[in-house]
């Protein structure tokens, strides 16, 4: 990177140089800057195609993709036959959620370099969005035979494996998920070398954070065992979860993950991603605990939510959440707005309370109007950064209902009854048709083809047989559904 700051020192508008220079950013993870280096290439040469791709593929990481694609198409329009191109079109219309043309810019790439090992595997991905697994292993296992170790269609390999219960081939897959650049985080630099599964009786680990905060709940699953069996763990995790984790696995030694991958990390023999605990500590499934919870709300919090909550009437106390804090078109289908819920909202004898975080009250608000409900929530309780006071009320409710997101997995965590609803394919299930993570969790799927908002009839009336006519309500159930 040095050597092409030098360059540029001397030509300033050398386009060469500045797209050299976003690609290595690019490869160190400081998107932004890589983005800002490879739109000056662009204006030193606009006729310079890869200039364009380059800054389209960077756009498309972070996420702007109306503007990636007019990056990708100038591109094309200077080199139509350039299948680098198409398949970076292809990328960015598959996370628009554009699944038909995404199909046709990555087969005109294929068209144009057969035995491309990136287009194949792309191909890949996108049949596995579209819930067609058996071509999309037959097109990852393509990419690999043309170039054996490909990161994207290992990981996405790894991914079909897991979600048809295949684990240990799927948790290898699993593992080439920083290689593959699914990710939008970088992994953890620390000179010591890997844990893989030996005996870490003697060994001082450090387990860090990964992905998202969801994430980060899951695979802590496998932290009690770790924890017992290694002399020291160190674990860096979320800040936000840093009280509850510390509470929940107090042999451990807890400390928020650094801003920076490259932070030094002193007396430490071993490191392991969160992500990679599952390979070495669930590869069966009778390698999966039997206890109902593996975290603990802070007792003084839980009993004064139990008070606050009981204030609020008689019924069947319900914790709702309608979306991820990462709304991208890629992931629209997996959430139901608000707007969705009017089946649920239908029930009487249903006391409803947000756990939604983020910017909603206007949310909330339209749909209480619209709806003739009340959704009730605290002012003095941050839904966002307040996880150990979330931790608490949701003790205090009969039952959560929530999409893919982080208050589902803390509301299983904790042992809290949680329906979680979504399209049909969710590999976590580990082709079960259970979350084997959370044995107080069960998945509502919707009818095959339709989005998450389509689960929301079923569960009504599943929660409709919940509510009772007189004395406690019942459990509600963990048996699959849809």
């Amino acid at each position: 990177m040095r050597r092409f700051r030098l360059a540029l020192a001397l030509q300033p508008a050398a386009a060469a140089a500045l797209t050299n220079l976003g690609n290595a950013l690019e490869a160190a993870h400081d998107l932004p800057a890589a983005a800002q280096a490879h739109r000056r290439a662009t204006l030193a040469d606009p006729a310079l195609a890869e200039a364009h791709d380059n800054w389209g593929a960077v756009l498309t990481r972070l996420g702007a993709l109306e503007a990636a694609e007019g990056c990708h198409r100038r591109a094309l329009r200077l080199a139509p036959d350039r299948e680098g191109g198409w398949l970076n079109l292809g990328v960015a219309l598959r996370r628009a959620g554009r699944l038909d043309e995404a199909r046709r810019a990555l087969v005109r790439a294929l068209a144009l370099a057969p035995a491309q090992g990136d287009g194949l595997a792309n191909l890949g991905r996108l049949l596995r969005d579209r819930g067609e697994s058996a071509a999309a292993e037959r097109w990852c296992r393509r990419a690999l035979s043309v170039e054996p170790g490909h990161p994207a269609a290992a990981f996405n390999l790894g991914l079909l494996d897991l979600a048809r219960g295949r684990l240990e081939a799927g948790w290898l897959g699993y593992d080439a998920r920083f290689r593959s650049r699914e990710l939008s985080g970088a992994a953890r630099a620390v000179p010591v070398p890997a844990w893989e599964g030996d005996d870490p009786s003697g060994l001082r680990l450090l387990v860090w954070a990964e992905q998202g905060l969801g994430d980060e709940i899951l695979f802590a699953g496998c932290l009690d065992e770790l924890i017992a069996r290694a002399a020291a763990v160190v674990v860096e995790c979320d800040r936000r979860l840093v009280p509850l984790f510390a509470r929940s696995f107090p042999r451990a030694q807890w400390r928020p993950a650094p801003a920076d991958p490259d932070a030094p990390c002193a007396g430490i023999d071993r490191h392991v991603a969160m992500g990679s605990l599952p390979r070495w500590l669930r590869p069966c499934f009778d390698r999966f605990p039997s206890r109902p919870s593996f975290l603990t709300a802070d007792p003084e919090r839980a009993v004064q939510w139990r008070k606050r909550v009981d204030a609020l009437g008689s019924g069947l106390r319900v914790g709702i959440a309608w979306r991820s804090g990462l709304m991208t078109a890629e992931r629209r289908g997996a959430y139901a707005p608000l707007d969705a819920w009017g089946p649920v909202f239908a029930l009487p004898g249903v006391v409803f309370v947000t756990l939604q975080y983020g910017d909603c009250i206007a949310e909330i608000a339209a749909a209480e109007h619209r709806f003739g409900v009340t959704i009730h929530r605290w002012d003095d309780l941050d839904l966002k950064n307040d996880l150990d006071g979330v931790a608490a009320l949701m003790t205090a409710l009969d039952l959560v209902i929530t999409p893919a997101s982080s208050v589902g997995e803390l509301a299983g965590a904790l042992g809290v009854p949680v329906w979680r609803f979504g399209p049909r394919g969710d590999w976590t299930a580990l082709g079960t048709g259970v979350r084997p993570w959370f044995p107080t969790m069960a998945l509502i799927s919707a009818p095959p083809g339709e989005p998450a908002s389509g689960a929301l009839p079923a569960i009504a009336r599943r929660l409709a047989a919940l509510r009772p006519t007189s004395g406690p309500a019942p459990a509600p159930s963990t048996k699959p559904s849809g």
